[in-house]
């Protein structure tokens, strides 16, 4: 799974957040899937979490224009793959506009 998120953020710590906040919103909804965010350093970060037995991770790039996303998605979950990528996608998306707009 790959997604870019062109974000146009000059400050990348909001860009950080943005991705926080982006998990945050799923992190209570997809609670018994065991969801978890770990930072490697300021730029980019892992969400993980486990479906029937089977993690899924997938992690998160901050550049200075764009957010990458590039998930290792299972074989017995490859048919919902560009949904998984539209709402993950979509959610950091969200974020943006609110970072863009002072709502953070």
């Amino acid at each position: 799974m790959k997604y870019v998120a062109k974000h146009g953020i000059d400050d990348l710590d909001r860009v950080k957040t943005v991705i926080e906040k982006a998990y945050d919103s799923y992190k209570e909804r997809l609670s018994e899937y065991n969801p978890s965010l770990s930072w490697k350093d300021d730029r980019n970060a892992t969400v993980s979490f486990t479906v029937m037995k089977k993690s899924l991770s997938t992690d998160f790039e901050i550049t200075p224009d764009e957010v990458r996303i590039e998930g290792k998605i299972p074989f017995i979950f490859k048919p919902f793959e560009s949904k998984i990528e539209k709402v993950v996608g979509g959610e950091v998306e969200k974020w943006i506009v609110k970072a863009k707009n002072g709502e953070l």
